[in-house]
């Protein structure tokens, strides 16, 4: 069974998604040296879970843009050297994408498999913000391949700083439906983190 997607208007081809053909370029490349980044001092930071979120888009049988966003549960990480050590958690099983079908759906066996998976898990070992891009691995359903996040900002915010990362998703290495079953193969993520220093 697979759930309508909400119609989204129409508009020009996607410059992000790396399946569509008329574009040679994509923005969100996390190789591409010109993204921005600040040094963040060394230290230990929590993750303020309350003010980050993760947004998503993704095609729905290959026609229609579905949005939603993933709240984070919890996180935090080490800075040493330009060196990041961390890891967080993001709410799989509050997912949302303002259809309350869809969203069961993709908490369902087909996608997520929340009923034993409520969480989402992403960790780095030896990442670095002062660089084009972050790699890390995301743990769904038990599975955790590597993720290159591109670094489109390190900005301090006072005492907090918030760090941006973008990628396209490539989750076919996740237990899920094929693509031709609802979700796109590509799911485009954005990452807005906010964290303070631990003391």
């Amino acid at each position: 069974m697979s759930t309508p997607a909400r119609p989204e208007p129409a508009g020009p081809t996607d410059p992000t998604d790396p399946t569509d053909p008329t574009d040679p370029t994509d923005p969100t490349d996390p190789t591409d040296p010109t993204m921005p980044t600040q040094r963040l001092p060394d230290g230990h930071y929590t993750v303020a879970a309350e003010r980050c979120i993760v947004r998503f888009r993704a095609k729905a049988f290959g026609l229609l843009w579905v949005r939603g966003q993933l709240p984070v549960a919890a996180g935090t990480f080490e800075v040493r050297a330009d060196r990041v050590h961390g890891a967080g958690e993001l709410a799989a099983d509050a997912i949302d994408t303002g259809l309350g079908p869809r969203d069961w759906h993709l908490r369902s066996s087909h996608y997520l498999r929340t009923a034993d998976h409520p969480r989402i898990r992403v960790r780095t070992d030896a990442g670095t913000l002062n660089a084009p891009q972050l790699t890390c691995n995301v743990t769904v359903r038990g599975v955790e391949p590597p993720v290159a996040l591109a670094v489109e900002g390190v900005e301090h915010e006072g005492a907090s700083v918030r760090i941006t990362l973008r990628t396209a998703l490539d989750r076919s290495p996740y237990p899920m439906l094929p693509p031709l079953a609802g979700v796109s193969r590509v799911v485009h993520l954005e990452v807005d983190l906010v964290a303070t220093p631990a003391h």
